[in-house]
């Protein structure tokens, strides 16, 4: 009981207080990949913690502990043996287990599969017409000044007509390493699965501000990659511009 208590003490800091300390840090953006590796092992905790509470009430009658409790419980459920539950305290244990499992699985797939078709959709409208303004980047026929990537199998990274009207030569060439930033270092594949627990778990104080914080977080990782070869004063004076197309960067 003591480990059940223990790991449901730990499940809830981490989907608690724990989000809410780490978003209030200061050194994030000095470190952006580490913070997000910790946003990342934030969730992993709690996950495993609030899993492994349910599992600890469920094997509790065994009085072998834990992870030979679980060992057993898997080793008699393959042989056909019916499971060790004997009163409605295990058996929500074992509940609470199995939903929060399933919960986390069909949320990432749901949210991948989403994720998938709606991309899909986007690569048959965009016309691949290429700029020799922007090598190695696809041209969006639109005014408005935007830049993004598309992941995937054959990833694209985006310019629109509008950007190349409003940025410079070495101004665009840094919004595209930005953009190539987020692709090389599979930045959407860090995102999803903070995009999939919020429909389901928003309630959560982790849920509702993790998604945010790491996103912010990954276009400072993508700044830094693209400050790698080109000045920071010329990223920084594309973004500027992008965001704000009439402001004069001094």
């Amino acid at each position: 009981m003591t480990t059940c208590i223990g790991l449901a003490i730990l499940a809830a800091v981490m989907f608690g207080p724990a989000g809410v300390w780490l978003e209030r840090a200061s050194w994030p953006h000095k470190a952006p990949r580490a913070a997000i590796a910790l946003w990342q092992a934030i969730g992993v905790a709690g996950a495993l913690a609030a899993v492994g509470a349910g599992l600890a009430l469920a094997v509790e009658p065994l009085h072998v502990g834990l992870i030979p409790g679980v060992g057993e419980l898997l080793q008699g459920s393959s042989a056909g043996h019916p499971l060790p539950i004997k009163g409605m305290y295990e058996a929500f244990g074992l509940t609470l287990s199995a939903n929060v499992v399933a919960v986390l699985v069909a949320g990432g797939a749901i949210t991948a599969t989403r994720t998938v078709a709606s991309r899909r959709r986007h690569r048959i409208l965009l016309v691949s017409v290429r700029s020799d303004q922007a090598p190695g980047a696809v041209l969006l026929s639109d005014s408005r000044a935007t830049a993004y990537c598309l992941p995937g199998r054959r990833s694209r990274i985006v310019v629109s007509a509008g950007a190349l009207d409003l940025l410079d030569s070495r101004e665009l060439a840094a919004v595209v390493d930005h953009e190539r930033g987020h692709v090389q270092e599979r930045h959407h594949l860090i995102l999803l699965p903070f995009a999939s627990m919020i429909e389901m778990l928003n309630w959560m104080p982790y849920v509702t501000r993790a998604p945010r914080a790491v996103r912010a977080l990954l276009e400072m990782a993508a700044d830094d990659y693209a400050t790698r070869f080109h000045p920071p004063r010329v990223l920084a004076s594309a973004l500027i511009q992008m965001v704000h197309p009439t402001a004069v960067p001094t």
